[in-house]
């Protein structure tokens, strides 16, 4: 983790800790002890004034940035981040400042902000809720409405080995839907040193923007670098992201059919141009969905997804799939031949690349 992360992380314990063990009697020493451990990255503010400021006088500020003939419009979206941190837990702070500090241009009065308030506001304890409501509450037991991925994975998984999932069909799960057409400017995998969860298709600002299967909306609010973003969770336990929108249209809550509007597509958040950013998980896992959706037609491949469990997460293809063994001496070219297949699409099948190097008893999927 890098030192600054650690850094604010550890103003927030300490800030904790003085809360936890000081009397009322020593109130004005626990804050002067609490500003004083209070981590700044330079002098800059988002809005000086803004923490004593109500939820009404920040929307009527925020409107009057927005009607400017040359809005700030990162400002506007940093001013829509700071309005969730008095509905969120400090657990819930940490993860929205670690997303923080993963945006290329890091919002430094931002967190400056945040932090403050946190320094000068005592915790809000997390409800109790009861989760039974929820679709596919038997993997998670938890339901998140400000964190797209809160997930403790390896408790989640750990004991999984191979896991079918229905995908379509019948009344609850209905037909599957592209959440918009359009060109497919970036794949899942790694992309400029870190993995990309997701895939990118290309839209114009104000698309619509639809979900894929039936279930109901846990997250829609801004979120770090996803900006605008989504989630819906879906009955067979999948769930769906859908960011860097220009408007949402749902609610936590909501239920929503397959092809239902989510939200218009734009380029809020980490973004250098407008598209939709599509991710699909499992328990928190991200899963490729090049492996189970013919993109091309966008189209499912088969009606249920098999989910293996591997050594960090799942191996996902369509039920019926065929796998070849790798025997000594084959090559990809080989293999292809011997399938009617090609290279490329073995490659976009295994995630590999055509100079990737085969182990011998290495199962490759061809179909």
């Amino acid at each position: 983790m890098p030192l600054n992360r650690v850094i604010c992380y550890a103003a927030i314990t300490v800030f904790l800790s003085l809360i936890h063990f000081s009397s009322s009697a020593h109130e004005d020493e626990t804050k002067r002890d609490t500003v004083s451990a209070m981590v700044m990255y330079g002098e800059a503010m988002l809005l000086d004034g803004i923490e004593e400021m109500n939820k009404e006088e920040i929307a009527l500020y925020k409107d009057s940035l927005i009607h400017l003939t040359n809005p700030p419009l990162s400002v506007i979206e940093q001013i829509e981040i700071y309005e969730q941190i008095p509905s969120m837990t400090f657990e819930e702070v940490f993860h929205l400042i670690d997303s923080l500090f993963e945006m290329e241009s890091i919002p430094y009065p931002l967190i400056n902000q945040i932090n403050l308030y946190v320094a000068t506001h005592e915790p809000i304890e997390e409800e109790e809720i009861d989760t039974s409501q929820y679709p596919a509450d038997f993997y998670y037991q938890s339901w998140n409405t400000l964190i797209p991925n809160p997930y403790a994975v390896r408790n989640l998984i750990q004991n999984d080995s191979t896991l079918e999932l229905k995908l379509q069909g019948g009344k609850r799960l209905q037909e599957f839907q592209m959440p918009i057409e359009g060109v497919l400017t970036s794949g899942f995998g790694w992309r400029d040193g870190r993995n990309h969860n997701g895939i990118d298709i290309d839209l114009e600002v104000w698309d619509t923007v639809r979900t894929s299967f039936p279930g109901m909306v846990r997250v829609a609010r801004y979120y770090g670098g996803y900006g605008r973003v989504v989630v819906v969770r879906h009955w067979n336990g999948l769930e769906t992201l859908y960011a860097h929108l220009h408007r949402i249209k749902v609610k936590p809550g909501d239920i929503v059919n397959a092809g239902d509007l989510v939200g218009l597509g734009g380029s809020s958040g980490h973004s250098t141009g407008s598209h939709l950013h599509w991710e699909i998980r499992f328990k928190g896992v991200p899963i490729n969905p090049a492996h189970f959706i013919d993109l091309q037609e966008g189209e499912l491949q088969k009606d249920v997804l098999v989910l293996k469990r591997t050594r960090y997460g799942y191996a996902a293809f369509p039920e019926g799939v065929v796998f070849h063994e790798v025997k000594r001496g084959e090559f990809l070219y080989k293999i292809a031949s011997e399938y009617g297949t090609t290279v490329n699409k073995l490659c976009e099948l295994n995630g590999i690349r055509r100079n990737s190097i085969l182990v011998v008893g290495q199962k490759i999927r061809v179909i």
